[in-house]
């Protein structure tokens, strides 16, 4: 048993020391955003572009959902949009 945990420690740490850069930089700005085509919430896919302002970053959200406009023929889309988010 205390082999198991000895080899345990060293994995498990490893492990989340590299996952932290990336949780950190998912928090940087909002995971969700709503959707300029339905208003429903979108989810954040961690991509970011720089913008000619120095402090502000495009971050892109993909959101997919159903158009019901028309009943008879519900259309589905997956709709990519990007958000400038800039620090105060």
């Amino acid at each position: 048993m205390p082999k198991k945990l000895f080899h345990f420690a060293p994995v498990s740490t490893a492990a989340l020391i590299l996952a932290l850069p990336f949780a950190l930089a998912v928090w940087a700005y909002p995971r969700t955003a709503n959707c300029p085509i339905d208003g429903d919430k979108a989810k954040a896919t961690g991509k970011k572009k720089s913008t000619l302002e120095p402090n502000c970053t495009n971050v892109e959200y993909k959101h997919k959902g159903t158009d019901y406009s028309d009943p008879r023929n519900p259309q589905r889309f997956n709709h990519v949009f990007w958000i400038t988010q800039c620090d105060n």
